[in-house]
């Protein structure tokens, strides 16, 4: 990915398995489904491969290369010293998006899914401490929609739910417990940028290990990681589509 997103004319089926040492027949597999989830586009005049508008609008302002790997050793070090999976999410209404994660040494651990990936802000930990870095009124204007498209899945009436983030912005971190699935936990903060862009720092794991006093000792961790990622953006700036590495597999 980042190699195609190095190229603005697009690239070929033999220069990206030339460049990457992927063979040929498994990169066009790959660039296929990259192209069915509209990561990539594929040019059908001259058969090259380009990121997708899409792409590029999600992470375009999001996560430079220095910040990309600051923000990914703080995520590494949250993991080693919580022992649970550690990452990173930015707000994008009407969802919150995985943008990076690493996972927890533990044999229970929390599922490894693809990233970047789109979750709800509703029911998970980095949604709810998102959702609380904006006024009420952005919540309204930006969320209430979907919210209650969602309502059926919903015993919380909206207007109650906007209530409780005004707790969590006083704690400093949000939790979900077997709320996107049962057995899960996770624990979250978030930061505001100076451009409006905001990001969460969580923690996540099986919801047996998420006592009580340790959902409070995590949400210390969390909130120390996300003004280490903040102080790491505003000195490196936000990171964009090229500076990442690759799109994490897990």
């Amino acid at each position: 990915m980042q190699f195609i997103a190095a190229q603005p004319d697009g690239v070929g089926l033999s220069e990206i398995s030339r460049r990457t040492g992927i063979p040929k027949a498994t990169c066009y597999r790959i660039l296929t489904v990259l192209v069915e989830e509209r990561w990539l586009v594929l040019q059908p005049e001259t058969r090259r491969y380009r990121v997708s508008l899409g792409l590029a609008t999600v992470l375009g302002d999001s996560l430079n290369r220095g910040s990309y790997s600051s923000v990914r050793a703080i995520l590494e070090e949250l993991s080693a010293e919580a022992e649970e999976t550690a990452g990173v999410d930015t707000l994008r209404a009407p969802v919150i998006k995985v943008l990076a994660q690493v996972a927890g040494p533990q044999l229970i651990g929390q599922a490894q899914r693809p990233v970047p990936r789109d979750q709800s802000p509703f029911s998970t930990a980095s949604g709810k401490a998102a959702l609380s870095c904006l006024s009420t009124d952005e919540v309204y204007a930006q969320f209430e929609a979907a919210y209650r498209s969602q309502d059926g899945d919903r015993s919380t009436p909206f207007e109650m739910f906007v209530d409780s983030l005004a707790a969590i912005r006083e704690r400093g971190y949000a939790t979900a417990v077997d709320e996107l699935e049962t057995g899960a936990a996770a624990v979250a903060s978030a930061c505001r940028t100076p451009n409006g862009t905001i990001y969460a720092v969580w923690l996540g794991g099986p919801s047996f290990r998420f006592t009580r006093d340790r959902i409070a000792e995590f949400g210390a961790m969390t909130m120390r990681a996300i003004d280490a990622v903040q102080r790491s953006l505003e000195a490196g700036g936000l990171i964009t589509t090229a500076d990442l590495p690759s799109l994490d597999p897990h």
